[in-house]
């Protein structure tokens, strides 16, 4: 039961992100301000930071003794692109690579925010 608990609180948050980045991209017009121009750069944003906070939740939860960079990078990225193929069956959505490019630096700024976060913290247990 320990074991079902320790995955479950590993795994539970990286899939309630999915499902909410799901529910999200199946909203046929969803727009957060009238302005064209502020909806863009605002879901843009919205983009960045999502998978930003996606890579933090997948490395929390494949974390070990050894820190693996790469695996939550592909997962999210591999979730990017699925949600991407999603929302071209969703009716006014579209596939867009633009989307999928921000997805992927957002998550490459996870990873960067979390390497340094250990490189700082290894850096003060040797001085």
């Amino acid at each position: 039961m320990k074991r079902f608990l320790f995955y479950l609180n590993r795994l539970l948050p990286p899939v309630l992100w999915m499902a909410v980045l799901f529910y999200l991209s199946s909203i046929s017009n969803l727009k957060a301000v009238a302005d064209p121009q502020q909806d863009e750069l605002l879901r843009t944003v919205a983009h960045f930071l999502f998978y930003t906070a996606g890579y933090g939740l997948f490395f929390r939860a494949f974390l070990s003794k050894k820190a693996n960079y790469i695996l939550p990078l592909l997962l999210v990225l591999l979730y990017a692109l699925f949600d991407e193929i999603h929302q071209h069956f969703v009716p006014v959505r579209t596939f867009q690579l633009q989307d999928l490019l921000v997805d992927g630096l957002g998550a490459c700024l996870g990873l960067i925010i979390l390497q340094e976060q250990r490189l700082v913290k290894l850096i003060g247990r040797l001085g």
